[in-house]
């Protein structure tokens, strides 16, 4: 039996161990972990301070995370699993589970669990602070039955190299964050990492050297978030920031604007992308990206090669010289003597030329293009 044990043990091990290194190698493992101490699947859960960050269960239905979402499975007065939740690396099993129930869960847990199997288990915390739970359980069917003393002995023991792969998964995601900053020094771009809490995860030496005093004082770092020095450009930088943090894709934003001054080099322009999410990203790896630099005027003289690359009229690209340049559309009306229904029906002619759908993306194209 010890003989045997001791195999099933390194046999887990090796694929946890494994799991942050190989495609697919956190569904192996979890796999393997769920056949090893009998259970029928194997699960890793992320929470975060009010959400489910991640659930990771090898050949789940997708219809298991949604019904978990909808009941809100990751509140303790919802879940009596979350309940029973203990100190890490303190295993957890059905005992327990007795013992949550009677203070702890609802109806709608008690169903959910019991339509995919998971009524009996053990589980234990692997990571906890800064906002972050990592749980590993094993989830066992009725027909599974409970756990014994060698499931849970088995349990224990992969625990403790899921927590070395966890770790070692959030070590490459913070050099990974690293390496991205070293790539904008090396071309001297100020750049910002922020992370899903809205925090300033890294950045780059020519972004350190812009905020505070730096850049006419326009950014600051407060408590670690970035912000403008101005309160209304402040409000509307949170707001690009929190629009890029639930999904939009890419937004320009301007602190000040080129025409206000603002120091030799007028406005700062902030590009804001969305970063695409790993599968297994556990929570650690920075979310939006945002690339600051000084945006003095495209001069006028650039609107002939504007023309040539995307096929406008003189006007449509004067027009879209003066959106790139931060011009507010009321300004541009104004100045070119139409109304705002004429400005609109040319923006979306420029827009349908430039293949593009929103005008953010236009002004973004055009800087790439001229600057």
């Amino acid at each position: 039996m010890d003989s045997l044990f001791a195999r099933e043990a390194g046999e887990v091990e090796n694929a946890f161990l494994a799991a942050p290194f190989e495609e697919d190698g956190w569904n192996a493992a979890l796999r393997l972990f769920a056949r090893r101490t009998g259970s029928s699947r194997a699960q890793l859960l992320g929470l975060g301070d009010d959400a489910t960050l991640f659930n990771f269960m090898p050949d789940i239905d997708a219809a298991y995370q949604r019904e978990f979402v909808e009941i809100e499975g990751w509140r303790p007065e919802v879940n009596w699993r979350v309940a029973a939740s203990g100190r890490p690396l303190e295993i957890l099993s059905e005992a327990h589970y007795d013992i949550a129930r009677q203070h702890s869960g609802t109806d709608d847990y008690e169903e959910h669990i019991r339509k995919w199997d998971g009524v009996h288990g053990c589980q234990t915390v692997l990571v906890e602070g800064d906002g972050l739970l990592v749980g590993l359980a094993a989830l066992r069917s009725e027909r599974d039955g409970r756990t014994g003393q060698r499931d849970r002995k088995l349990f224990a023991a992969g625990a403790t190299y899921a927590l070395a792969a966890v770790r070692m998964q959030q070590a490459m995601a913070q050099r990974g964050a690293a390496i991205t900053v070293g790539a904008f020094d090396a071309i001297d771009v100020a750049a910002f990492l922020i992370d899903r809490h809205g925090a300033v995860a890294a950045l780059s030496a020519a972004a350190e050297a812009i905020v505070g005093d730096g850049a006419g004082g326009a950014l600051r770092l407060r408590r670690g978030r970035l912000g403008a020095a101005r309160r209304d450009a402040d409000t509307a930088l949170q707001a690009a920031l929190g629009r890029a943090l639930n999904g939009e894709a890419m937004q320009q934003h301007w602190i000040g604007s080129p025409q206000e001054g603002g120091g030799e080099g007028g406005g700062l322009l902030c590009e804001i992308f969305r970063l695409p999410r790993r599968e297994w990203d556990f929570g650690f790896d920075p979310r939006v990206l945002v690339v600051a630099r000084r945006a003095a005027d495209i001069p006028a003289m650039r609107v002939v090669p504007l023309r040539a690359a995307l096929g406008l009229t003189a006007a449509e690209a004067e027009i879209a010289l003066r959106l790139a340049n931060g011009e507010a559309r009321e300004d541009i009306a104004a100045g070119r003597g139409t109304s705002a229904q004429t400005l609109g029906t040319q923006i979306k002619s420029i827009l349908r030329k430039s293949d593009v759908a929103r005008e953010a993306e236009l002004t973004a194209l055009v800087n790439r293009l001229l600057r």
